[in-house]
């Protein structure tokens, strides 16, 4: 999961600390949430999946997210989680990446590089059948 958000009640600590600090989730999330919610709880599971029951089985899991991506603890909290659970889960975090890595500024760092290698990386382990094939 690239930059998920997995807890639409904003109890994040980065929602705040990461504010000013995520050029590309600058302003309006929470207003993008209350849309996509349509009045439904926000601790629903289904919307804030932080809050699911995860130990009754979860597929591996990577997330992807940076130190000023405003729902870094987001994906801290959720791969947590999973672990308690029992379930496997991978995180990598970029150093001052915002939300969703620079490429989103339109053209990809080495820094974008590294976080897509990392991600190969744990796909070809997961997936080998798919890592080799040729289509």
């Amino acid at each position: 999961m690239n930059t998920p958000a997995l807890d639409l009640t904003f109890a994040s600590d980065t929602i705040a600390a990461n504010r000013g600090l995520d050029i590309v989730l600058a302003r309006g999330i929470e207003d993008v949430a209350a849309l996509y919610r349509a009045g439904a709880d926000a601790r629903e599971p289904y919307l804030s999946p932080v809050y699911g029951e995860l130990s009754r089985g979860f597929p591996p899991t990577y997330f992807r997210t940076g130190t000023r991506d405003l729902l870094l603890s987001d994906s801290v909290r959720m791969h947590a989680a999973l672990r308690k659970a029992g379930a496997e889960a991978d995180l990598y975090v970029g150093e001052a990446m915002p939300h969703g890595g620079f490429i989103v500024l339109g053209r990809e760092t080495p820094e974008d590089r590294d976080a897509r290698a990392d991600l190969v990386r744990w796909l070809a382990r997961h997936w080998p059948a798919q890592a080799t094939r040729r289509d």
